[in-house]
């Protein structure tokens, strides 16, 4: 007989302690799991810390500081997640904020953009069924191929991908940011070389725009624009007036102010040129 607490033959011992390494591999692997988990969950929540600290910064980024906390908390939580979804599409938003402002020079214009358009890209493959990463990557295209130039820019293939990206938000939600696709596709049409300039797509797809948003003060500024190109001054005036008036706050106030300053502008540049 075999003492007590010994096995009864080799293979029985051998299988014994099979299976007491095998509990102690499963034992260590959920210890380890516990503690992935665990020490996974910091960074989440910090990620998830910054980007609400980013998004409340963002409503206030007329603000020069504010804008500066957004960049920080940005970087901060790409450096914590450089593949995460929500920071990367954010970040997106922010250059082309930056690229958007129109005391830029076009060098700047489209360094910050091709920025934005990077950080699109990375958006869409980390998650293609999401509209942000799409529309943030035209919209950064779109400044890039503004600041180098619109003839380079067809030259650099950029018009299909630009098409190709909107097309893709729009499919996924065409009610985007108060009426934002409509608006790029309106701009998009006006800013065309001829003879793929089209003021009348460009008409109908701000009229849409602001069918979503009647208080969208840069569609109005863009509509200005193709009426004006038309020879239809008038209904350009009549649109800068609508941009140019109403107080700020009814959907994105920092988008609200800076268009209307441009419509102020160029209403004065009207009234100008009409002396």
């Amino acid at each position: 007989m075999a003492p007590s607490g010994a096995c009864a033959g080799a293979r029985a011992c051998a299988r014994t302690r099979f299976m007491l390494a095998a509990l102690a591999l499963g034992l260590a692997a959920a210890l380890a799991s516990s503690a992935g988990t665990r020490g996974d969950d910091a960074p989440r929540q910090g990620v998830a810390a910054l980007l609400a600290r980013a998004d409340a910064a963002y409503e206030r980024r007329a603000d020069p500081r504010e804008l500066a906390a957004v960049g920080t908390a940005l970087a901060e939580g790409e450096r914590l997640a450089p593949d995460d979804y929500e920071v990367l599409w954010r970040l997106a938003r922010l250059q082309f904020w930056l690229a958007d402002d129109p005391s830029l020079r076009d060098e700047e214009k489209s360094r910050i953009g091709k920025r934005g358009w990077e950080y699109g890209e990375r958006a869409i493959r980390a998650n293609p069924a999401r509209v942000e990463g799409w529309h943030y990557s035209a919209a950064g295209m779109g400044n890039y191929a503004l600041g180098i130039g619109i003839w380079r820019a067809l030259r650099e293939g950029i018009e299909k991908k630009f098409k190709d990206r909107l097309s893709r938000a729009e499919k996924i939600d065409a009610d985007f940011e108060h009426g934002a696709i409509q608006t790029a596709w309106g701009r998009f049409w006006y800013e065309l070389p001829w003879p793929k300039h089209d003021d009348r797509k460009s008409e109908r797809a701000l009229k849409v725009a602001l069918e979503k948003n009647p208080d969208n003060v840069r569609a109005h500024v863009y509509l200005a624009d193709t009426y004006r190109k038309q020879g239809r001054r008038g209904e350009a005036r009549e649109q800068l007036e609508m941009a140019a008036g109403g107080k700020p706050g009814r959907y994105d106030e920092a988008e609200e102010r800076r268009w209307q300053e441009i419509a102020r502008r160029k209403l004065a540049d009207q009234q100008g040129g009409a002396r």
